[in-house]
């Protein structure tokens, strides 16, 4: 899921720009050598220059974003730590892009901490479990085509969702409902998700040509945001302990 910086993307262009302009060799042979590393040393110059820098970013990693009122988990088929994730993109793709938006998907794969601790939620925890620049995308869908998503959801064991529950049976989704309605295999619903995800990034290609809108929205900062809002309400972030996936084998 990780993607380039523009930085480290501009500096490769420019590196290609520059070969490309110059006469091409084609090397006879290769050698090879080896040469020891010291790993020991610290280039106290390159320290004390990062040293204000890295202590300012450390005070900021510390930042407390919300209170949890309880802890999170990483599990399948139900983890309570991927259905907050889920939760934080459905309701930032209500409050700034589509307020229709039906349901919301975090693939179990991506979330890169195991559990996060009730209390003090702080701004580290989230750069922890969500690493990488990845992007909010929405998509329109048939009920027949989130029909086939959710099969390959049971089929991968699981992941985090919101706005739906189903039970896996034979790694297939059954007794599916949105909005606590039965999803409706004619009916159009608006999902979010992640641009890895849509783009194929778990092994689902059916998205990756389908229109889509591309909002340039941090999965982060969706994360972040919905933790500013929890807490300039003065709620804590609570999970439901309801289960939105249930194993039926």
């Amino acid at each position: 899921m990780k993607r380039f910086s523009p930085t480290i993307f501009s500096v490769i262009i420019v590196a290609v720009f520059f070969v490309s302009c110059h006469k091409q060799f084609q090397p006879q042979s290769v050698q090879y050598a080896g040469y020891a590393v010291e790993q020991n040393k610290t280039d106290t110059n390159v320290s004390n220059f990062l040293k204000p820098y890295s202590s300012k970013v450390g005070e900021t990693m510390n930042d407390v974003m919300a209170e949890l009122g309880t802890s999170l988990k990483k599990e399948q088929p139900n983890g309570s730590l991927g259905n907050f994730l889920a939760d934080a993109y459905l309701a930032m793709a209500q409050k700034k892009f589509d307020p229709a938006a039906d349901v919301a998907f975090m693939n179990n794969g991506g979330i890169r901490l195991n559990t996060i601790q009730a209390g003090p939620l702080r701004r580290g925890s989230i750069y922890e479990v969500m690493p990488f620049d990845n992007l909010l995308v929405i998509l329109k869908l048939t009920g027949a085509q989130l029909q086939q998503y959710l099969d390959h959801i049971a089929g991968e064991g699981g992941s985090g969702i919101a706005g739906v529950r189903m039970t896996i049976r034979d790694k297939k989704a059954t007794d599916v409902y949105i909005d606590n309605k039965p999803l409706n295999l004619t009916a159009t619903y608006t999902m979010v998700n992640s641009d890895y995800a849509v783009n194929g990034g778990g092994g689902y290609t059916l998205f990756k040509d389908m229109p889509m809108q591309k909002t340039g929205y941090l999965l982060r900062d969706a994360i972040l945001d919905y933790c500013a809002g929890s807490k300039a309400a003065g709620k804590p972030i609570i999970v439901s302990a309801e289960k939105r996936i249930i194993n039926g084998n």
